[in-house]
């Protein structure tokens, strides 16, 4: 597909290249030494699950996996290799430092082991840029278990900015306390100096949405529910919020509803700036070519698709000389 090029939203523990993943799960002792690739593979796409909150568990088992400064580095090369393998331009990987410090390492050095492999990967795969967002998390019952960590993710976010991490982030599973509560932690970030996008309006009943826009978002991660509203709808067109929308992953990946079913015609109808991205390629088993196919066989027209790649590029966290280059790379100058 001409477009697929661009993806804002792509975290590095749910797309895992499995082969490797599997590999590193039976030398660090996550599964038995005679787990089999299949068992792993059909592990890691299972979807027997009783609730989205439960369903957000299943990071944990890629998780495990990256948790030395060793496999933190391998991991992401061999995603930047997989966006290579598929002539990806460019590619903006979030992770959230805080999940890989279960074997001693501290924040600053989980970001440093992520970005020496991203470094790598850089001089082998020189065809695909790369930038890297931290991700602060939801976590326990409200904003106040986890406060210290995500204040650390903020100090680390700024410690690395410019040198390959490019934005902030607040991932997780979205409905945990009150919304609200973490509002303080982005009037730090903005003091910082820090750009940001925020996970709102992919679960419950989209009210997130609003507060993720008062907050200062640059972007915001789904922002699907924001149909449910008139007024927020109108807020996220009238203010040109980019929503980096995942279809497969809001689909068939979380809840297991056809691609007709996703709103994300009806975002693109009402004037949104609408950027289409994969989410998790290997939970969802999918990637931007599908995304963008998937697109076409909903209706939607080559020159939509081609504006989708266009918000991709003004909304990415790179610098305007980046910009520049994916936008003649692409033909749009």
């Amino acid at each position: 597909m001409k477009y697929a090029k661009i993806d804002l939203h792509l975290h590095l523990d749910g797309s895992l290249y499995l082969p490797w993943a599997w590999e590193t799960a039976k030398k660090r002792g996550v599964v038995a030494p005679d787990y089999t690739f299949d068992e792993y593979y059909h592990f890691m796409h299972r979807t027997e699950f009783k609730s989205r909150e439960e369903r957000m568990t299943r990071f944990d088992f890629p998780i495990a996996v990256l948790q030395t400064k060793e496999d933190l580095a391998a991991g992401i090369y061999h995603l930047i290799e997989t966006l290579a393998e598929k002539d990806m331009y460019y590619a903006e990987i979030r992770f959230a430092p805080q999940q890989h410090m279960l074997q001693g390492l501290t924040q600053t050095e989980v970001v440093e082991a992520v970005l020496e492999g991203r470094a790598q990967a850089k001089k082998d795969f020189p065809g695909v840029e790369t930038g890297i967002i931290n991700c602060m998390m939801h976590k326990g019952a409200d904003a106040h278990t986890n406060w210290e960590a995500n204040l650390e993710t903020i100090r680390v976010t700024k410690e690395f900015l410019g040198k390959g991490v490019v934005a902030l982030d607040l991932a997780g599973f979205e409905n945990n306390g009150d919304f609200s509560l973490y509002g303080p932690l982005f009037e730090i970030a903005k003091e910082q100096g820090l750009p940001y996008t925020i996970h709102a309006g992919e679960m419950g009943d989209g009210s997130h949405i609003p507060l993720a826009i008062s907050w200062g978002a640059s972007r915001i991660g789904h922002g699907i529910d924001s149909v449910r509203n008139p007024e927020w709808l109108k807020e996220v067109v009238e203010k040109q919020i980019p929503l980096e929308v995942c279809v497969t992953g809001n689909t068939i990946a979380m809840y297991n509803r056809k691609y007709c079913d996703h709103p994300v015609r009806k975002l693109i109808e009402a004037g949104v700036k609408v950027t289409l991205n994969t989410d998790n390629m290997t939970f969802s088993e999918t990637d931007l070519i599908n995304e963008y196919s998937q697109m076409r066989a909903l209706g939607v027209s080559m020159e939509t698709l081609k504006r989708c790649a266009q918000n991709s590029i003004d909304a990415a966290f790179c610098d305007e000389e980046t910009k520049d280059r994916l936008r003649k790379k692409m033909g749009f100058i």
